[in-house]
């Protein structure tokens, strides 16, 4: 990797885990994201008007890919707050973090959507994803049976990660036809596809505030304070996603980027446990450790 590459991904995953960081500390909401994504929306729109992204050029399947990436993007953002205001960071970003590779690894496979399944060590590396996933929830090992895992938080993790599953194989597959049709990757029209993401979560999670009076409240809340926390996670959270794109061009292997990149999760624990003031159990560190080397075993052995 060279230096280029490494300072670009570092830079992403200080990003990564501030914005998660920020969010938590801000006691987030649907209300909180929906001008968190409006902010990057207007973030990417300039790139998105100088680009050669044609919205009469894409196919009615690719809008309908937008469409449902968007659903899956609400669930994650929803899951994600309503986790945060339930339990800890040091816990909940992992396994937001983690759970999807177990869950996306999954859906290609029933779906055949990948052009290889994983190997030994990747699937190796996905086993200690899963142990390391069950030991962050417990306080000892003693607390290790089925009632510790049944809890409305563990099910907000759950919708947060089936949201971050679903929006990542249909970004994917939606990527490749801008490819496909353009005929090149380009980091211009990447910024043009997350400005479509990034107000349609916008638009949606405003839709959903209307049928909800706490929300609503929150977002007038939000508003009449002006804080600045929702524009700072907006462009944290899209600025970490483009850098990784960048670092993309510096690298001959990008394996190494995918396992540079889960710097972020120890980042996110220490956060959590030495800033905020969270229970530091053995079996949240042993799991954190777990999980890191097994998406640090799936990147480096794919």
């Amino acid at each position: 990797m060279s230096l280029t590459a490494f300072l670009l991904v570092l830079a992403s995953v200080f990003l990564h885990a501030g914005w998660n960081f920020i969010s938590k500390k801000s006691v987030p909401s649907l209300s909180f994201y929906c001008l968190s994504c409006g902010s990057a929306a207007l973030l990417w729109l300039f790139p998105f008007l100088f680009s050669e992204f044609s919205c009469r050029l894409m196919p009615p399947g690719f809008w309908r890919l937008v469409a449902f990436s968007v659903c899956f993007e609400i669930l994650y953002v929803g899951g994600l707050a309503y986790s945060y205001r339930k339990g800890d960071i040091s816990m909940v970003y992992p396994l937001v973090r983690a759970l999807p590779l177990l869950l996306t690894a999954a859906v290609t496979a029933l779906f055949a959507l990948g052009s290889r399944q994983p190997g030994p060590w990747a699937l190796l590396g996905m086993l200690i994803i899963f142990v390391g996933c069950l030991c962050l929830p417990l306080l000892n090992f003693s607390q290790f049976k089925l009632s510790t895992y049944l809890n409305p938080l563990i099910y907000l993790i759950l919708m947060a990660a089936v949201g971050v599953t679903g929006y990542t194989v249909l970004d994917s597959i939606a990527m490749r036809e801008i490819s496909e049709l353009y005929g090149k990757k380009s980091i211009l029209l990447s910024m043009s596809y997350l400005f479509f993401i990034e107000a349609g979560i916008s638009i949606g999670a405003l839709f959903l505030l209307l049928f909800n009076r706490n929300e609503r409240l929150e977002l007038a809340r939000l508003l009449r304070r002006r804080s600045l926390n929702p524009v700072i996670t907006g462009v944290f959270s899209s600025g970490a996603y483009v850098l990784i794109l960048l670092s993309m061009n510096f690298v001959s292997n990008v394996s190494y980027i995918q396992a540079f990149r889960q710097l972020s999760l120890p980042i996110g624990v220490l956060a959590g446990i030495l800033i905020l003031k969270e229970p530091c159990s053995r079996p949240k560190i042993i799991g954190t450790a777990l999980i890191v080397l097994g998406l640090a075993l799936v990147a480096l052995f794919p």
